[in-house]
């Protein structure tokens, strides 16, 4: 009995190890590349485990046109802001489930807009 025990113990061990991996790859940030369509990198990450932030400021904000085109029309809800000027960068925020936050910004916005850069921000230091 202790040996069959013993036995379903390591079992249960193997298994989880051999789980371990396969759960937190599902949140590592997935492969994307620079001038990418933003629309594939947003399906990515969401096929990926992250999770799109939803934006409530940008319901009650005067919307610039990429901010209008993106929330109303394609309901990217992970919009930040966009960038009236320069490249016309704009900003979108997904989470995953250990509330890491990944920044992601985009160029050549409007029916093509493309992946320029991502990062994942670091935690606020709150000193106690």
């Amino acid at each position: 009995m202790m040996k069959l025990k013993i036995v379903l113990f390591g079992l249960v061990l193997a298994v989880i190890f051999a789980l371990v991996p396969h759960l937190s790859f599902a949140q590592e940030i997935p492969t994307l590349k620079q001038g990418m369509p933003y629309y594939k990198a947003r399906n990515i990450l969401l096929n990926s485990g992250w999770q799109a932030v939803f934006n409530r400021d940008i319901l009650n904000s005067e919307k610039s046109a990429p901010v209008d085109f993106y929330f109303n029309k394609k309901e990217y809800t992970e919009i930040v802001d966009c960038a009236g000027s320069g490249l016309g960068l704009c900003l979108f925020q997904f989470q995953n489930a250990y509330g890491k936050k990944l920044m992601i910004s985009t160029s050549n916005n409007g029916e093509s807009a493309q992946l320029f850069q991502w990062w994942i921000e670091k935690p606020d230091c709150k000193a106690e």
